[in-house]
């Protein structure tokens, strides 16, 4: 691998884990971009595998956490349902509201999972559900989605470093 081309693709990994914060699919990216790394005579598919593996069990702990956390305090499926619809729309509209890069789309997310795990646990919910309750599914699904960010970023990092590792075994 010439070193320009190594440099280049360094950069491009890092760049990929930069964006995974702002909601981007940058551990998506990385993976898609792998077989660039072992072009060539003796292509092999490891980073290939390993980065595609990565990115889905980042995306797992990133959809399901909030609902599962929000099950764990007492929700309900609607407060489930809730809680990941409302990470995706809070994260999406919020961004715009937060004008802070990253900490708004975070912000967002959270207060989403919280309302939305709330605004349909009340409306859906079998059971009666206090407010002391239902804050406190909310505060749950909102900790979700937050610590699923942090893990998705902590694969993106881990991705990174490994193709940082790879490119300078293979380059030098």
């Amino acid at each position: 691998m010439d070193i320009t081309l190594a440099i280049l693709s360094i950069l491009w990994a890092w760049i990929c884990f930069f964006i995974i914060p702002f909601g981007l699919p940058g551990n998506w990216m990385m993976a898609a971009s792998a077989p660039l790394l072992t072009y060539g005579e003796n292509s092999v598919y490891t980073p290939l595998i390993i980065l595609l593996v990565a990115a889905a069990v980042a995306e797992v702990f990133e959809a399901l956490l909030g609902s599962k956390m929000a099950l764990n305090a007492g929700a309900g499926k609607a407060g489930m349902i809730g809680s990941f619809l409302g990470a995706l729309f809070g994260g999406f509209l919020l961004t715009f509201l937060v004008p802070v890069p990253i900490v708004g789309t975070v912000i967002g997310a959270c207060l989403g999972a919280f309302l939305g795990a709330i605004i349909l646990e009340l409306a859906f919910a079998q059971k009666d559900s206090t407010s002391k309750s239902l804050v406190n599914i909310g505060f749950s699904a909102a900790l979700g989605v937050l610590f699923g960010r942090l893990v998705k970023v902590s694969f993106g990092a881990a991705g990174a470093i490994y193709w940082t590792i790879t490119v300078i075994n293979t380059a030098f």
